[in-house]
């Protein structure tokens, strides 16, 4: 029998009024301590789904968490803050056993590979799981308006949709960990067919794409409108880009950038992209700039000549226009390409050759 006296004398303010909620919380387990602890969190309409968002019961403090993996502290700190996390040095408890767990992969792996690659593993995955993070919140916001109280005027409404988000977490690790395993095979594919050594170094095409006319039409747009726009250009160019061969290396508002193991599959998806529907559906022209070389491909991304003038020659595009540097036009002698006058690009310091590609008929 809940004693709601009790429960105000404790810090739970107007218990009796929020009856509905307290009794919600009390049928799922939770204890009078964890409800007052939750309200002067100021998250009592949260308990429900924050207790299935966190990894498990901190048992761990910082030390004994280092302790338990056999690294020293100040390592431990620098590997939580490489995955984007804060790591207070306290003596409170703040380490789950899964975390440890967790840890203990990495542990393992620097051990094999190194410090530094590990390290840059990390940092990848901690931008990685945030944006994913940032990303399902985005979408629940949109899809379960109700998980705000600004939107429900209602606590109990609101904490039992955070209870239903917090049951999708353990869902979607099961499907992170397939699909990460997917696309480890597909990396590992991919780079067996342009690592030409053992250092970092790859030979492959590089390609930027983006819109033009999207500044000018994104003004024209409510917020709902432009979201469902930078949505539809992700999953064309997505589309485009892995049905020709590609890897999509990330988006950059209304760019991408991708890489080709080969400059014909480079080139076939810039065709694509420039030739898609969808955006002359929109009134937008696509338009590309093409490099090819070897490049360094550290931490899910590409660093180089290469990369930096294709990144050059898609913003000297005009609409519709494909633009390739002399590396991927001599891959490709045959090619309709047409000689431009030299090019002066911002970071080069002497005039650039570069080539209209011309579309096929």
């Amino acid at each position: 029998m809940l004693d709601f006296d009790a429960l105000e004398a404790a810090g739970i303010a107007n218990a009796r009024e929020r009856a509905g909620l307290i009794e919600y919380l009390d049928g799922l387990g939770f204890t009078a301590q964890e409800m007052v602890d939750a309200e002067r969190r100021g998250r009592l309409f949260g308990l429900a789904g924050d207790a299935l968002q966190r990894s498990g019961q901190p048992i761990f403090t910082l030390r004994e968490a280092a302790g338990e993996l056999g690294v020293p502290v100040e390592e431990l700190i620098r590997a939580w803050h490489a995955l984007g996390l804060s790591a207070p040095d306290t003596d409170e408890p703040v380490f789950s056993q899964i975390d440890v767990d967790g840890l203990a992969s990495w542990v393992a792996m620097k051990s094999a590979v190194g410090d530094e690659p590990t390290m840059t593993l990390l940092r990848v995955l901690g931008a990685s799981m945030a944006r994913l993070a940032e990303a399902g919140s985005t979408a629940i916001r949109l899809g379960m308006p109700d998980i705000q109280m600004e939107h429900s005027a209602d606590e109990l409404t609101t904490a039992m949709t955070y209870r239903r988000v917090g049951e999708f977490i353990p869902r979607l690790g099961v499907l992170i960990d397939a699909v990460f395993r997917h696309h480890t095979v597909s990396a590992r594919t991919y780079f067996e067919g342009v690592i030409r050594d053992a250092s970092a170094s790859v030979v492959c095409g590089i390609g930027f794409a983006d819109l033009t006319g999207f500044t000018a039409l994104s003004q024209q747009l409510s917020a709902t409108e432009l979201s469902d726009l930078l949505v539809e250009f992700a999953a064309a160019v997505s589309d485009v880009v892995l049905t020709d061969g590609g890897r999509v290396v990330k988006f950059i508002g209304d760019e991408v950038m991708w890489v080709s193991s080969t400059p014909e599959k480079l080139v076939k998806v810039a065709f694509d992209l420039v030739e898609h529907p969808g955006a002359r559906e929109a009134g937008l022209q696509v338009r590309a700039g093409l490099g090819y070389g070897s490049v360094l491909a550290i931490g899910g991304d590409y660093f180089g000549t290469p990369v930096n003038l294709a990144a050059r020659l898609v913003a000297a595009a005009a609409p519709g226009q494909i633009l390739i540097s002399t590396d991927v036009r001599d891959e490709l002698p045959d090619s309709a390409a047409i000689l431009q006058d030299p090019l002066v690009l911002k970071g080069f310091d002497t005039p650039v050759t570069a080539y209209d590609l011309y579309l096929p008929p």
